[in-house]
């Protein structure tokens, strides 16, 4: 019952939430919360939008897609249509995000323990899992945009979206500089304060704010820079 309570303080006191984890961590609860409510809001998706109509419109914008015939796309469309591929999207959207969260702990686990830090992995994973918590209003956001939205004006990497880029028209930015402004949004700049209020409870006092700061948003940024790299190579 106290991890339940800890998903809602997260949201608004979230000193006392990552006080309380790094003292007694806590992953489960976070992890079955944050998989239920990717479940019900990808399966919610699936059955408003076409998966397969969205893929191929994005697969249009690629250098790829200029050269796929309409056979190919056909083809493509009844594969992606199927009941078994929609059933593993919505396994993917449900696992695709604990993997996430799993990755991201460890890597913030490696770096801080060069630097020093003093809780063990399960505490770091426990704060970055209850970090995530505020993903769910970005879900929420796609089933919104999905059924209020017309589908044939919805991109896979725009639905739900709470960035800058529902501001700006992509077709004139280079997909590198849209990919940038789209990945700074609302609830990742939530995800990041929260983490470097909870990675604070777990690094040794003598590392400075500034420079819990600056590894938090260092490696956002790398990842940044990385989605900006595949939307160049992709076109998309």
């Amino acid at each position: 019952m106290r991890s339940v309570s800890l998903l809602f303080k997260v949201l608004w006191s979230p000193g006392e939430a990552m006080f309380l984890l790094s003292k007694t961590p806590r992953v489960v609860a976070p992890l079955v919360f944050l998989s239920l409510m990717y479940l019900l809001t990808g399966a919610a998706t699936v059955m408003k939008l076409d998966t397969a109509d969205m893929t191929i419109r994005a697969i249009e914008r690629s250098p790829r897609g200029a050269t796929m015939t309409d056979d190919q796309k056909q083809l493509l469309r009844r594969q992606m249509s199927s009941p078994v591929v929609k059933v593993i999207g919505v396994c993917a959207a449900v696992i695709g995000p604990i993997m996430v969260i799993l990755i991201v702990a460890a890597i913030y686990f490696v770096v801080f323990t060069m630097l020093g830090r003093e809780g063990g992995f399960k505490a770091f994973l426990s704060i970055t899992a209850f970090a995530f918590v505020p993903s769910i209003f970005r879900q929420l956001a796609v089933v919104l945009s999905a059924y209020t939205i017309p589908a044939a004006s919805i991109m896979p990497d725009e639905l739900g979206s709470l960035s800058p880029a529902v501001f700006v028209d992509r077709d004139a930015l280079s997909p590198a500089v849209f990919a940038a402004i789209n990945s700074i949004d609302l609830i990742s700049i939530w995800i990041l304060s929260l983490l470097i209020i909870g990675y604070g409870f777990l690094v040794r006092k003598s590392l400075s704010q500034a420079t819990r700061v600056a590894v938090v948003v260092g490696v956002f940024l790398v990842y940044v820079v990385l989605r900006m790299g595949y939307a160049a190579i992709s076109g998309v």
